[in-house]
């Protein structure tokens, strides 16, 4: 099997959350191994380590907390959590249950809300945040024109990655949504 460690990447930041192609039975076994922790259904890119040993018989998922360049306790923590959760359900350890968060879901659909506009991006959501279909998630001022671009979310979901404030150019990703399912 293969667990694969990532953070979000450049100045981006992940709910803890494992990417995994459900429709691998040993994958989804593995998922459910790895505890309390939000599960996005994803091939994964061709030629990535996860999809590669997927293909060839290797269960594999990729576990995606936090920031990079930072250390976020909470993300850690439950990154570790997870990592041990898989490891007692395959008895490679034996330790205490300790695992006392609520049940995380399972996204089937996910998808990034892009800028389609370039400037200064200022968020009013936050990671793990609810969000409902038309709801304002954050804005992008151009700092020459004062232009103000609002960007709402086309679905109802969750917040699972979003861009840290930041320069954002059109078509950067900004707002990652699992997308709850009907």
């Amino acid at each position: 099997m293969l667990i694969d460690l990532h953070t979000g990447s450049f100045r981006r930041t992940n709910l803890p959350q494992l990417r995994a192609d459900l429709n691998y039975p040993e994958v989804a076994d593995l998922s459910r191994k790895m505890g309390a922790i939000v599960v996005v259904q994803s091939e994964g890119a061709e030629g990535s380590l996860r999809r590669a040993a997927t293909e060839n018989g290797i269960p594999a998922v990729t576990l995606e907390a936090g920031a990079p360049h930072e250390l976020d306790k909470s993300a850690v923590e439950i990154g570790v959590k997870s990592v041990e959760s898989a490891l007692d359900g395959l008895g490679l350890i034996s330790r205490r249950s300790f695992w006392h968060r609520a049940e995380e879901p399972v996204y089937y659909r996910s998808t990034w809300v892009r800028s389609g506009e370039g400037g200064i991006l200022l968020s009013e959501v936050e990671l793990g945040q609810s969000v409902k279909h038309g709801e304002f998630l954050g804005a992008v001022t151009d700092p020459i024109t004062n232009q103000r671009y609002e960007i709402l979310s086309p679905y109802n979901g969750r917040i699972i990655g979003m861009a840290l404030n930041q320069v954002m150019h059109p078509g950067f990703a900004a707002y990652h949504i699992g997308i709850k399912a009907s």
